[in-house]
């Protein structure tokens, strides 16, 4: 795997990884969104954006605990009015920086900005590859046809990227295909995001058992093939031993490796659990590495599963096994 290393500081970023260990922040910048998604509740909020004094503010106190990876999420984090501001803000301290998207706003002068601040990667939301059924899913008439758009977009400016692809009923039964053709047409590879009832309602999007079963055996397969699907072979395991009811094996490390930081300055171990403070008062004695199995999210198993091995020091396995997932992620 190929790392480019940028600055000094991106060495650094990346030696202190190695030896400690990685800790992730899902920064929600902003409520506000460009789309009306049926499983998402964060456009039914007051529209919010976070202050730069405040965003940087934060951004001090997470490094100093050893948070080096930031998602910077919303609602739509482009619609913020400083958001190429906080890229750079991150990148001028050698840390990683990157932003899942609808898609809606990646015209060629964003991406072009996005490419100028510096940001590491970019993840686009891609629920399915008929029109009719993303607009419908997004609330956005078009959405479909600006995120793939953006995608080329972010291929000609050389911006590392992928697809995100959350597990639903209006895609399951071709999910694999969608894999497919976005890995052989696009040149993008995909993200397994599964469903969590934090986020939002899950009635449009749920699936039977059997479902499930077969498009993870479809996926392992693809992997086998040498498609790019980004997500450990060990995670889609853990969601087939999860539906047939066996012990589950990957610890869940949300509120230690992964947190959530919101516009209003909370802190929540992830998207199922109440706040624990404002950042402000945010310490170590917050970090607290208990074993959960409420959910089946990738945002924090799998980088609960990953930052564990490097914290481990098993570094072989985690370049053999996953090196285009930590180039993405990390």
């Amino acid at each position: 795997m190929k790392i480019p290393i940028k600055s000094p500081k991106e060495l650094r970023r990346i030696l202190r990884e190695c030896i400690t260990t990685c800790r992730f922040v899902n920064f929600f910048i902003t409520s506000a969104c460009t789309c009306h998604c049926v499983m998402c509740g964060f456009w039914r909020k007051d529209t919010a954006f976070i202050e730069k004094s405040s965003f940087e503010e934060a951004i001090n106190i997470l490094e100093e605990l050893g948070f080096y990876n930031y998602g910077l999420t919303g609602g739509e984090p482009l619609l913020h009015p400083q958001y190429f501001e906080f890229v750079k803000y991150l990148k001028n301290k050698g840390l990683y920086a990157n932003s899942p998207t609808n898609g809606t706003l990646l015209t060629d002068k964003n991406v072009r900005k996005l490419k100028e601040s510096g940001i590491d990667s970019v993840a686009v939301s891609i629920d399915s590859l008929n029109p009719e059924i993303a607009d419908k899913v997004r609330g956005h008439p078009g959405q479909l046809a600006k995120a793939l758009n953006g995608m080329r977009l972010l291929q000609k400016y050389e911006i590392t990227h992928s697809a995100i692809i959350i597990l639903a009923r209006h895609n399951i039964h071709n999910y694999a295909e969608i894999v497919k053709e976005l890995d052989a047409q696009y040149d993008t590879p995909s993200v397994l995001c599964f469903p969590d009832p934090g986020v939002g309602p899950l009635h449009e999007i749920d699936f039977t058992k059997q479902d499930l079963i077969k498009v993870v055996e479809e996926l392992l397969e693809l992997k086998r093939q040498g498609y790019r699907l980004l997500n450990t072979t060990e995670y889609l395991h853990e969601l087939k031993r999860a539906y047939l009811g066996e012990k589950r094996q990957i610890p869940c490390y949300g509120g230690c490796y992964v947190i959530n930081v919101y516009w209003d300055g909370s802190v929540a171990p992830c998207f199922n659990r109440k706040p624990i403070c404002n950042i402000k008062d945010f310490s170590t004695r917050h970090l607290q590495k208990v074993n959960c199995e409420m959910c089946l999210n990738q945002c924090f198993i799998e980088f609960s599963f990953i930052a564990e091995r490097l914290s481990g020091k098993k570094f072989f396995t985690i370049l053999k096994e996953y090196g285009q997932t930590l180039k993405l992620h990390f």
